[in-house]
């Protein structure tokens, strides 16, 4: 089971100290942005995403669910324009 948490920078060590020592394993990964003056809106990154976070709106633009997102990264090295950054 997976289980994606939200936590305060200044809260991370103490967290995930406690999570390790009760044998969670924990991976720290993030959320990503798209600047929209770098996208092109080709679509690479709608192909790798495991969520459906990133979508085409009505308009044919690409459009980013932070609250679908897992923060997996792997739409980051889909980018040709490389538009999508961690957070």
């Amino acid at each position: 089971m997976n289980f994606l948490l939200d936590v305060p920078k200044n809260k991370m060590k103490i967290i995930t100290d406690a999570l390790q020592r009760n044998e969670v394993v924990v991976n720290n990964r993030g959320r990503v942005i798209v600047d929209d003056d770098k996208c092109i809106d080709c679509g690479a990154c709608i192909s790798l995403c495991p969520t459906e976070a990133l979508h085409f709106n009505l308009d044919k633009r690409l459009e980013l669910s932070f609250e679908k997102c897992i923060g997996c990264l792997l739409c980051i090295d889909s980018c040709p324009r490389q538009a999508i950054e961690k957070m």
